[in-house]
């Protein structure tokens, strides 16, 4: 199957500083992430005679829904992002579940840099984090759909493109990208976003809600245990032949994480 993350997205990623390939998970895929995004952030008819006073809510990784922490490992993404950032090792940057409801007022423009690195935004793309924006159901232009600006038209509020996408569709874009949200018009319903970001292994400067707090957390114990040695490098985990593993170490993280050695992989 010819890949989605082609080179015509990547040229648009880099021309424009964002790029939106609709449909771009499979039905079933979207349609399971979606039941359990809802299940975890609650659709607008539950909430609607006590709605949160900012009129949208929040959930972090790592989520009791085992297809939402899975969909991270999106082997596309991940191939889309070593490629960005000009290395295969790469680690994934805490994403989050969202939803907005009626009322919510618009966010103005802005890069999410300041929030996610020490360091200014530079004009080298190795620097920046890449980001995963998918719209897990449809989303209408008074659904307050993000509002991503061309690189050329700087923060330009006038030069819009709203991601306006059918259910399953992604925007990519990184954390020098001008964006901003437009406000909820609508009376009722909800926009649903999930995302997930990976940057360069060797930035220790940037980052935003690291993760090393949950590694007693069942839901990441569980998904961690499932993974490959390959895989949990993603999360922060040293490769096989690192010193730390030894046959103590090994023996506590099997306890912590039961299964952590069942292909065999590490052998200190």
């Amino acid at each position: 199957m010819a890949t989605r993350l082609n080179d015509a997205v990547f040229e648009s990623l880099c021309r424009r500083g964002y790029a939106i390939v609709r449909d771009y998970l499979p039905a079933t895929q979207r349609a399971e992430m979606a039941a359990a995004l809802r299940r975890i952030l609650k659709p607008w008819d539950r909430v609607k005679d006590d709605p949160p006073a900012q009129r949208t809510d929040a959930c972090y990784f790592p989520y009791p829904e085992p297809c939402l922490n899975q969909a991270i490992l999106d082997a596309e993404a991940i191939a889309f992002a070593q490629r960005w950032l000009d290395t295969e090792d790469i680690h994934y940057r805490p994403g989050l579940g969202l939803v907005t409801y009626p009322g919510r007022e618009g966010m103005g423009m802005h890069q999410d840099n300041g929030n996610n690195s020490l360091l200014p935004p530079g004009n080298d793309r190795r620097h920046a984090q890449l980001n995963f924006w998918f719209c897990l159901e449809d989303v209408g232009p008074d659904q307050g759909p993000t509002l991503f600006v061309a690189n050329e038209d700087g923060p330009d509020s006038d030069k819009v493109e709203p991601f306006v996408a059918p259910g399953g569709s992604v925007a990519i874009f990184d954390n020098y990208t001008w964006h901003a949200a437009a406000p909820y018009r609508l009376q009722d319903g909800q926009r649903y976003i999930w995302k997930f970001a990976y940057g360069r292994a060797d930035h220790y400067w940037e980052g935003v809600l690291h993760y090393t707090q949950v590694g007693r957390d069942p839901h990441f114990c569980r998904f961690i245990a499932g993974l490959s040695a390959r895989q949990r490098q993603y999360f922060r985990f040293p490769p096989p032949d690192h010193p730390y593993y030894t046959p103590q170490t090994l023996a506590a993280l099997e306890e912590q994480y039961p299964g952590w050695n069942k292909r065999g992989e590490y052998r200190g």
